[in-house]
């Protein structure tokens, strides 16, 4: 899925209004994710070549642009939302483990006539899956709910600074940021943040980040409810050998069984979260396995673990996909598929 058939399925959602006329192109920005830096004991040792300086160079410029970004996003924040004065961008509740009940099956709303519901993964940005969904069911089925991959220490993460995480490209498009209270920082390990109203004001990164307004007026600009969670940072992690019956087959894992049960804890809330609220389309992710380093074939296989759980069962949801943004072909998309794809739930 590309980001282009992406923005057709965003001006389909704003081509609704007859006040949209489509906003003239922007340049296309890098097809980078992330700026790639020289670790600090190679640097130390290594002197760069011209392509590195140039590399380094790129990076820096698409940092500042990003930054840029940010600025004027909260400049322009305060405009767009007096004018949709029932959208309460500031608003968020955090949610612990401990104090979120479980799902009951007596509360199960049943969404689907079976009972189960196909899990779809799709090669995009969390914010274009969660408008394509919308788009593709209609207004009477409900907001999506998003997961922020979030940072449990800073607010938004680095996208003041220009940083090009998952989180940092939520808030460089929307309101996140404004619902991500000081408040909240640094997270307790079993916390998440749900923030009902965040309107999303801009395309994504490869079209330009173009502000939607004025070619669209406010009231009709894609909302979504976010769910953030916050992976763990950094753990510690094996490589180890096993043999199958198709021969050796190399696994990464988690190093302690406790960090794998935590993530697991972590999927938990943000799915009781969303039931809670009551939302019935989820555009959810793969929970720390970018600059976080969790294993990405453990993560997936944690999600699938933990969508079986019983708990989870019934139809508390319609529709659940996986935004696996992979233009780089890292593998995690190849991975997410092969784990989750078309798997029932």
């Amino acid at each position: 899925m590309t980001s282009s058939s992406n923005q057709g399925t965003l001006d389909q959602w704003l081509g609704r209004s007859t006040n949209y006329s489509q906003p003239a192109a922007a340049e296309p920005s890098s097809s980078e994710d992330q700026p790639t830096m020289p670790s600090h004991g190679w640097y130390s040792h290594h002197q760069p070549s011209s392509s590195d300086r140039n590399r380094d160079q790129d990076s820096y410029r698409r940092g500042a642009a990003l930054a840029a970004i940010a600025k004027e996003t909260r400049i322009v924040l305060p405009d767009i939302l007096k004018h949709i004065p029932h959208i309460h961008a500031s608003r968020s509740e955090a949610h612990y483990n401990h104090s979120t009940p479980r799902l009951e099956p007596k509360d199960c709303p049943k969404r689907t006539r079976s009972g189960r519901t196909r899990i779809k993964i799709v090669n995009d940005d969390s914010f274009n899956a969660a408008i394509e969904l919308a788009t593709s069911k209609g207004a009477g089925h409900g907001r999506v709910a998003v997961l922020n991959m979030a940072n449990a220490s800073v607010p938004g993460g680095g996208w003041l600074k220009g940083a090009r995480a998952q989180e940092e490209a939520l808030c460089y498009r929307s309101s996140l940021s404004l619902s991500l209270h000081r408040r909240y920082y640094p997270w307790q390990q079993r916390m998440g943040i749900y923030s009902p109203d965040v309107v999303i004001i801009r395309s994504d990164q490869d079209s330009g980040h173009q502000l939607l307004v004025p070619s669209v007026v406010p009231k009709d600009l894609p909302v979504v409810s976010v769910l953030s969670v916050a992976a763990i940072r950094c753990p510690p992690t094996d490589r180890v050998r096993i043999q199958t019956q198709n021969g050796l087959v190399e696994k990464h894992l988690y190093s302690k069984p406790s960090d794998r049960e935590l993530t697991k804890s972590k999927m938990r809330l943000c799915l009781r979260m969303a039931a809670h609220h009551n939302h019935g389309l989820l555009v959810l992710g793969a929970l720390g396995c970018g600059a976080f380093g969790n294993p990405p074939k453990e993560v997936a296989n944690c999600w699938l673990e933990v969508l079986h759980e019983g708990e989870f069962q019934g139809g508390w949801w319609e529709e659940v996909w996986f935004a696996v943004f992979d233009k780089r072909n890292e593998g995690n998309l190849e991975v997410f598929e092969e784990v989750l794809g078309n798997v029932q739930i």
